[in-house]
């Protein structure tokens, strides 16, 4: 207590201890609000006077967790205008009247913060008198900051979450995070942003503590709000079908029940080209019943009559948890099909996603990510990259491993290097520029010591003939090996050099360097290398592959990447018959998780879109790797342009 007894009377001293002592107000966070709140237009375009918490039905278990003692953490991955701002704001007003503590709440950026303090907080607590006589009471306004609010018993400090590791020591037993995807990236080198804020709450026994951290989410497998999400216990919210009376999800997914038709006569709108976004309607998925607007904001209310009773004996009013044994952290999974909103409607969300496609037909996935992670609620995914692992293993083809299958006629190699081993696969080329895995294997040693056997296995496996499925044998065509690493470039160009020196290669085992690696470029697989200029070559520091007459390859690595993922995925086109990936089952394991180990990330914020391929974090990407060096290896000698008399004479031999 600042003041002294000097400055303050004896029945003024007793009248603080009393309020200092007395047990917090029992009330709940919807009581709260329907009693205290008053809201704004300055706060909301919707439900504009006394606060209505039964607006947004589905919130009424999330206002409860809120308020269990025994629910530590929660996390929510949120689309657009589903109320979590106004609720969170009810929680934590509701907190500083009746319990308080201090209190940390984090933001992305130092302007996201400003801005809360200034702005949205400023209007919260004008409306609310009950706050604001005492949030920053006695507080003269030349003092006033807009990151640090002071009430009885507690305060609520506004930080960046770049700054939360300066917070070691301190003691909170509130923290509420808000946008976490929007930080920099380098707030990621402090390790698992969740686990870091648990940190910060040791000391703090459980039933005092609350930790919320939400937002929406951004980019698939690199989002700090999805990595939240999968270490909860996955809530997501069912309605009930008004015809079947069956539960349907309304997640991301459930936007795929969205249908619309083609404009009439065929008429081409000019915003929305073919795409009729005015006939949009939901079809339930397992009665094929329309559901019209209004008829979903029923069915949502219906749904909370179903659910599951959590670990505190309460019932979840509509949510199901995907992983209910988890009970530390409750994870809500909101997409905008659950606003209520008119803005919300399917018409509106259905313009959104045409122009969407609209946008990624031009090549620009702007407006996609933004109506996956604004109005699905989920993470985006970018082209081809958007497979996931347990999609490409049903995509395999039905051949032995090792063996050419009939189509295949022409083979390459392409080689990784690693330090302790050669990461290897091998691929047969058809016509229509078909191609199909036939080996994926890594071979271990010292690969710094040029006599460990490591390099004589893999020249043996480079000079070997492969098995084809009529009986004959094909030789491996062209090998390029990545010499990038700069530890093992001079050992590289030595044996490329010994391998040209060999008639079965004729010249085509190749040295490779990859052009920006995973950041976008415009080079292509294979291009031929420039050649030096006569005068200034002697002039200048000859490089080490112009010292011992290595011909060193750009490979467009950005390029191949792109190329390799969009062949696998024709195997999802029934009607491809051109430029097919087909791959088997290896015994080797792990094909398809590398192959898949990188995410595309789109960049919108520039003026031009800028892509770059990053490595999921505990990911290898060998395999990968591997493929893009054997695609230049096929493209530097020409399979793709190969005559059919060409590829007939092959045929010939293998079938007399």
């Amino acid at each position: 207590m600042r003041r002294t007894l000097e400055n303050i009377s004896e029945r003024r001293l007793v009248g603080e201890l009393f309020n200092l002592f007395q047990p917090p107000i029992r009330i709940s966070t919807m009581d709260w609000a329907r009693k205290y709140r008053n809201i704004t237009s300055k706060e909301t375009s919707f439900g504009i006077g006394q606060f209505d918490p039964m607006l947004t039905p589905y919130m009424e278990y999330v206002y409860e967790c809120l308020d269990n003692p025994y629910i530590p953490t929660i996390i929510s991955q949120k689309s657009a205008r589903i109320a979590w701002t106004e609720t969170i704001n009810n929680y934590r007003g509701k907190k500083i009247h009746t319990n308080p503590s201090p209190m940390l709440l984090g933001f992305a950026t130092g302007a996201a913060c400003k801005n809360f303090g200034k702005i949205k907080w400023a209007n919260f607590l004008a409306n609310i008198p009950v706050l604001k006589n005492i949030v920053n009471a006695g507080v003269a306004k030349n003092k006033q900051s807009f990151f640090e609010y002071d009430f009885p018993n507690g305060s609520l400090r506004l930080v960046t979450l770049g700054s939360i590791s300066s917070q070691k020591s301190d003691n909170f037993p509130y923290i509420e995070i808000e946008e976490p995807d929007d930080a920099p990236n380098d707030v990621s080198g402090q390790g698992d942003t969740l686990a870091n804020l648990k940190q910060r709450q040791k000391t703090v026994p459980t039933t005092l503590k609350k930790l919320i951290f939400g937002g929406t989410p951004t980019n698939k497998d690199f989002s700090r709000v999805e990595a939240a999400i999968k270490a909860s216990n996955q809530m997501v919210f069912k309605a009930e079908c008004h015809h079947c009376k069956e539960l349907i999800a309304m997640d991301g997914n459930a936007f795929n029940n969205i249908q619309y038709s083609d404009y009439q006569d065929r008429k081409i709108h000019d915003i929305y080209g073919k795409c009729d976004p005015e006939t949009a309607m939901f079809i339930c998925p397992n009665c094929q019943v329309e559901w019209t607007f209004e008829q979903k904001n029923l069915n949502i209310i219906a749904g909370k009559k179903f659910g599951f009773t959590d670990h505190t004996g309460t019932f979840s009013k509509g949510w199901h948890a995907k992983k209910p044994e988890i009970t530390e952290a409750f994870g809500f999974i909101f997409s905008e099909l659950l606003s209520p909103f008119p803005p919300s409607n399917f018409v509106e969300l259905t313009k959104l996603k045409i122009l969407a496609d609209l946008d990624k037909a031009r090549g620009k996935e702007g407006l996609m990510k933004s109506y996956y992670n604004n109005n699905r609620g989920e993470p985006y995914a970018s082209g081809f990259s958007a497979m996931e692992v347990e999609d490409m293993v049903k995509l395999r083809s039905n051949y032995p491993q090792d063996v050419i299958p009939m189509e295949g006629l022409v083979l390459t190699a392409g080689v990784d290097v690693q330090h302790n081993r050669f990461a290897i696969i091998l691929l047969a080329w058809g016509r229509n520029g078909n191609v199909y895995l036939i080996t994926w294997k890594e071979i271990f040693g010292n690969v710094f010591n040029p006599q460990d056997p490591v390099w004589d296995e893999l020249t043996n496996f480079c000079l070997s003939n492969i098995e084809h499925v009529t009986g004959k044998t094909l030789p491996i065509s062209a090998v390029s090996i990545d010499s990038g690493d700069g530890n093992t470039v001079e050992l590289v160009y030595r044996w490329v050099n010994q391998m040209n020196l060999r008639l079965e290669f004729n010249g085509n085992v190749r040295a490779t360097k990859g052009v920006k690696e995973l950041k976008f470029s415009h080079d292509d697989v294979y291009k031929e290398p420039a050649i030096p200029d006569p005068v200034s070559y002697k002039q200048v520091r000859r490089s080490l592959a112009e010292r011992m007459g290595v011909t060193l390859y750009q490979l467009g690595a950005h390029r191949a990447h792109d190329e390799v993922l969009r062949r696998i995925s024709l195997n999802t086109v029934e009607e491809a018959t051109h430029d097919v990936f087909y791959f088997n089952e290896q015994s080797y394991g792990g094909f398809e998780e590398q192959i898949l180990s990188c995410r595309k990330l789109i960049d919108t914020t520039g003026n031009t879109q800028k892509e770059v391929y990053q490595l999921v974090s505990g990911k290898r990407k060998e395999a990968m790797d591997g493929c893009k060096n054997a695609f230049h290896a096929a493209y530097a000698i020409g399979v793709r342009e190969f005559s059919n008399d060409r590829w007939k004479a092959i045929e010939d031999y293998l079938l007399k």
